[in-house]
């Protein structure tokens, strides 16, 4: 899992206010059960749908049919390898050949030595019937597919990175089955690495190309024979021009930079000369997205991630943003991006908060959407002519399961404006108890207003949850964010006690039956707020929660980038000593006045588990009542579904039994 100082748990939800009919109980293992639908692909014509599902846990390429909405397997990596596989993505070359990134895990000795992931492109033929075999091509030669030209039958673009890094243009028909032994008279990949089919090249390892909607080459992001990285524009029969140069190994060097300074590098091309889409190296984890002209220098924020690193980004036939891969548990998802413009055009179940375009013809004759709600995990439908049909949940168990209100207001604290989302349970019975939930990171982090499968699980249950963006928090203004500078245990805490204060003082809201609980950040305001307010709350629950600020700062994992980062937002454990310990929920155990729940993962390298082991010591000075769970496989967040079932059935037993 990605080491970060950052608390990356999960996106929480809120639109506005609005009521739907209470639904039954679900069970906790469907909140944290793996998806099924994440992924669909329309083939050109529109006739045929390409979607990724799971069945336990190993994924599966179906074919639907538009317009029937028949489903056919077409290939499963379970039954095509036995090693540990996956499918990274998928793109149509034309209506009869879809391209797959295939990833295979192979292990060395004991699983350790050598153990490496093996990506090789596979391209699969649309089987004739039910029954047909599939037919799986491959490209034996390293690199990346950078272009499926769907316009130009049987073709797509190919990229090899070396001292001199090349595009060719490949035709599937001569490619070889996957897997078999060639003889002496087949060429590798039919012989096609050759200069005859080369479209682009330049001298470097090129890391990404960009391309327009076309397949047109526009730039690379290369590294060059004297150790630059640079962007250059790919100028036809001309030498390529240099947009910019970033010196990568004398900025690691320079430990004293600013950090807070962006440190911007390209991911794609907006589709405007010199303009592209970019994420900050400097920022702790990449979660915002750029987009920056490198002949004016111009820069603008166009969207941030709510927790978690964003690695790549999909574009619309228009070159906006339309998706975000993210790593979440060490698992690469795709997150779909709002599209307002989309509410007014399509009519979609259950009024969505959330609806975007996930792909098209080129005429738009057919598209596929992708829908949200704060109570309703994402769904797929096809729209053909004016006609919508379901495709497929990404989590079926729970679709249409789920019920409940949602509120969106503010509270100002000390002249600024803090956000808060509070979802309500459809219950008739009222007042109902209240859960006060705060966000990890705690900066660059933000609750958001679609589906979290923490915040439904409680609401399920009868509570009434709040989630508060308190200063540090992102996905707002700058000034919100910048105001969370130091402010780990006084403002931030502050803010959250506020909102909970203005919420409180609903008639719907039991102000009597209150709770604490969150993880990693959200663990520490917990057991903090437990103790400043001791009067207000009836328990408090952290998990992978910070006790001890300094230990947290001294963690021997974190790089020399990180620990700038962390002297800079949190403080200097050397220096300010006397003051973390001050705030540090482990020095201040004798005063929690309720029953508190430490929950930890033997092997969190974000947060330490010996910070709930100390907790655990004070406590029992103290003789404060407390429930105890570590997890030995545990890290900083949910390996598997079977982990966080485990823990809320717990969490669950605990706040039924103080609250």
């Amino acid at each position: 899992m990605h080491k970060s100082i950052s608390i990356l748990f999960l996106c929480f939800g809120l639109v506005n206010s609005f009521i739907v009919s209470a639904k039954t109980p679900v069970a906790t293992e469907h909140f944290f059960a793996e998806p099924d639908m994440v992924v669909a692909k329309l083939s050109p014509d529109g006739n045929s749908i390409a979607t990724i599902r799971f069945t336990n846990d190993k994924p599966q390429i179906w074919l639907i049919d538009s317009a029937t909405k028949q489903a056919t397997l077409w290939f499963d990596v379970a039954e095509f390898s036995k090693r540990q596989a996956s499918i990274k993505q998928l793109a149509w070359i034309d209506n009869q050949y879809i391209a797959a990134q295939f990833v295979e895990i192979k292990k060395g000795v004991e699983g350790l030595l050598d153990t490496k992931a093996v990506q090789r492109l596979i391209l699969l033929n649309k089987p004739v019937n039910n029954t047909a075999q599939v037919e799986v091509l491959s490209v034996t030669t390293k690199g990346s597919m950078v272009h499926p030209l769907p316009e130009q039958k049987h073709q797509f673009l190919y990229a090899k990175s070396g001292l001199v890094s090349k595009i060719y243009r490949l035709n599937v028909n001569k490619l070889s089955v996957f897997g078999k032994k060639l003889n002496k008279l087949h060429k590798i990949d039919g012989g096609q690495f050759k200069k005859s089919n080369e479209v682009a090249s330049i001298k470097g390892w090129v890391t990404r190309w960009f391309l327009d909607s076309n397949g047109q080459s526009i730039a690379a992001f290369h590294l060059n024979h004297q150790g630059e990285w640079n962007l250059s524009k790919l100028v036809d029969k001309a030498e390529p021009q240099v947009l910019h140069t970033w010196d990568f190994a004398n900025i690691t060097k320079n430990k004293s930079s600013d950090i807070t300074s962006p440190e911007l590098v390209p991911i794609a091309y907006t589709g405007e000369e010199d303009s592209f889409y970019c994420l900050d190296l400097n920022e702790d984890e990449q979660r915002t997205i750029y987009k920056v002209n490198f002949t004016t220098y111009s820069e603008a924020i166009v969207y941030q991630s709510d927790a978690y690193k964003v690695i790549d980004i999909d574009l619309s036939e228009d070159n906006k943003l339309s998706a975000i891969k993210v790593i979440n548990n060490g698992r690469i998802e795709t997150v779909y991006i709002d599209n307002n413009r989309l509410k007014q055009h399509v009519d979609l179940p259950n009024n969505p908060s959330l609806v975007a375009q996930v792909d098209a013809t080129k005429d738009n004759s057919v598209r596929v959407y992708y829908s949200e709600n704060h109570d309703q995990p994402g769904e797929f439908y096809v729209q053909r002519q004016a006609e919508v049909g379901f495709l497929g949940a990404m989590y079926p168990n729970i679709k249409d399961q789920l019920g409940s209100e949602l509120v969106e207001q503010t509270v100002t604290v000390e002249g600024l404006e803090i956000p808060f989302l509070l979802n309500l349970p459809l219950s008739q019975k009222s007042p109902v108890p209240l859960i006060i939930m705060p966000h990890g990171g705690p900066i660059g982090v933000f609750d958001n207003r679609y589906y979290n499968p923490i915040t439904q699980l409680l609401v399920s249950n009868g509570y009434a949850v709040l989630q508060v963006n308190f200063r540090g928090s992102s996905g707002y203004s700058t000034e919100l964010k910048d105001a969370g500078k130091k402010q780990f245990g006084d403002l931030m805490l502050k803010d959250i006690y506020q909102a909970s204060e203005q919420v409180l003082a609903m008639k719907r809201i039991d102000k009597n039956r209150v709770c604490t609980f969150g993880m990693s950040y959200g663990g520490y305001a917990a057991l903090m707020l437990a103790i400043q307010h001791p009067k207000r709350y009836k328990c408090a629950a952290s998990f992978a929660g910070v006790s001890d600020i300094n230990l947290l700062l001294d963690n021997t994992n974190v790089s020399d980038k990180q620990r700038l980062w962390l002297k800079e937002y949190i403080g200097d454990s050397v220096t300010e000593y006397d003051r973390l310990k001050a705030i540090s929920p482990l020095y201040l155990a004798d005063k929690i006045p309720v029953p508190v729940f430490i929950g930890h993962g033997s092997k969190d390298e974000v947060v330490d588990v010996e910070h709930a082991f100390r907790m655990k010591l004070m406590l029992e000075k103290h003789q404060k009542p407390f429930t105890w769970y570590i997890n030995p496989e545990g890290e900083h967040s949910f390996a598997d579904s079977k982990q966080a079932s485990q823990y809320f059935e717990r969490l669950l037993e605990f706040l039924h039994t103080n609250i």
